[in-house]
């Protein structure tokens, strides 16, 4: 049959004239009454269309087009045409129903381009698909089960499901193929690195690689269906009564073509799971290698070419990697872009594998353990509590006040390492009761003659009447 012997020979017209977009819009709205519905009166879609297409009707000029003046004038008549106009052109029929309203009918050649038409106007990315794992589930059940009809029925399903397996491999090799011309024409680097992880990364990898990977894989599931295959296509009683069972299914004409049908979808389906890795899987992969490459290389050459300051930061940052040591042009960028050395330490900073020696034996060392002194220590001790006792650390903080009442650190005037010893145990005993002032850190650090101390506040207690 000739295409336009199965279809009306205008049924395209709408789709070429100035207003295609608006006929395009309405076949979508048609699309969604007749998947929302079984049955679908002409008012409620013309209600749609008026509802979803109300600015673009009114935008409309009709141009050329067989329309009213009545139609026309308003927003209403203009749906009315749309519904005249598809129709007429056999989008879809009309017939009256038993309640004397006119219903829309939609022929099976009008729905499958509706469906078609929505999927490519669907931006989403497909999800879901399975054939692999439909068929190796098909096979095995029907294997474990006694049923002929089941086995039968599992041989033309696996056929349809690595058909449309095949068809799916092969659009997305040329798919890989379209973003690569997509490529040559951007150049922008946002553009180019929008395409590669939005558009690419999920409409191409996330949707098809991926599962052909993980979930949908053909190397997991291949032994499983061509074990079970070649079990059934070896037991020639089994493909007799497969054959007599496609005969009653109306799948042949005589039990002979229904045998050798079943033969040659088995041997089909063996072949292609013994060729697709090579022939489709592996040509996929180097495909998006290719692509990826080329993706990356376009990204550093729109990079570098760029003269605004992201150019010239990439050039300088690339300079600057390659010689840790680039004093001299440190030096010179400088006063323009402000530019820290970062170094981190990982677990192989201080470790240096160790090289084993020859050992050697020698003498053993006697460890002699030295008597304590117990003059001595008594004489540390008395000098701790002479120098640094709290009667000493008293003295020295009056010596800081003098005359006043308050002190701050930049008063203290610290100038050896016993004036430092004494400001810090001075604020650890100001806490006790019997001190006769009181430390109040500030914080921050003051530093003086190489000492630094916390900023405080040193105030003398008032006595007790």
């Amino acid at each position: 049959m000739r295409f336009f012997e199965a279809i009306p020979s205008e049924l395209f017209s709408p789709l070429a004239s100035p207003n295609r977009a608006l006929y395009a819009d309405a076949l979508d709205v048609l699309y969604s009454a007749y998947r929302d519905n079984l049955k679908i009166r002409e008012d409620a879609l013309y209600s749609m269309l008026r509802s979803k297409l109300e600015e673009q009707l009114a935008d409309a000029t009709f141009e050329g087009e067989d329309i009213d003046e009545e139609e026309l004038r308003d927003i209403s008549g203009r749906a009315r045409f749309l519904i005249r106009k598809l129709c007429g052109k056999g989008w879809f029929e009309k017939e009256r129903g038993d309640d004397f309203e006119e219903y829309i009918t939609v022929p099976s050649y009008s729905s499958r381009l509706l469906e078609l038409f929505h999927q490519l106007r669907d931006d989403s990315p497909v999800r879901g698909y399975s054939y692999v794992f439909n068929t190796y589930s098909s096979l095995k059940v029907a294997h474990e089960s006694g049923s002929i009809y089941e086995k039968m029925s599992a041989v033309y399903s696996a056929y349809d499901n690595t058909s449309a397996l095949i068809n799916l491999l092969q659009m997305v090799y040329h798919n890989v193929k379209h973003y690569f011309q997509m490529q040559i024409d951007m150049q922008d680097v946002n553009q180019v690195l929008a395409s590669h992880f939005n558009d690419f990364g999920q409409k191409v990898i996330e949707a098809y690689i991926r599962p052909l990977k993980i979930k949908d894989s053909v190397p997991k599931y291949r032994v499983p269906i061509q074990s079970v295959l070649r079990s059934w296509a070896e037991n020639d009683a089994l493909l007799l009564a497969m054959a007599n069972t496609a005969l009653q299914d109306k799948r042949g004409d005589t039990v002979a073509k229904c045998r050798a049908d079943l033969l040659r979808k088995i041997f089909w389906i063996d072949e292609r799971y013994d060729n697709m890795e090579h022939d489709y899987l592996d040509e996929i992969d180097a495909q998006v290698r290719r692509y990826t490459r080329a993706a990356t290389q376009k990204v550093e050459n729109l990079t570098n070419r760029d003269q605004n300051v992201r150019g010239n930061l990439n050039v300088l940052l690339t300079a600057l990697s390659r010689n840790r040591r680039a004093g001299d042009l440190v030096d010179q960028i400088q006063p323009v872009f402000q530019f820290y050395e970062q170094s981190f330490l990982s677990e192989k900073s201080l470790w240096y594998r160790k090289r084993p020696g020859k050992r050697t034996k020698v003498a053993p060392v006697l460890i002699r353990e030295a008597d304590s002194d117990a003059d001595a220590a008594a004489q540390a001790a008395k000098l701790l509590r002479s120098e640094y006792g709290r009667t000493a650390i008293a003295a020295y903080v009056r010596g800081w006040l003098g005359d006043a009442d308050i002190r701050y650190s930049k008063d203290l005037g610290i100038r050896d390492d016993k004036g430092y010893i004494m400001s810090l145990l001075a604020v650890l005993t100001s806490e006790d009761p019997t001190a006769g002032y009181q430390i109040k850190e500030l914080g921050g650090t003051f530093n003086e003659n190489g000492y630094s101390i916390p900023q405080m506040q040193i105030r003398r207690k008032e006595k007790k009447k």
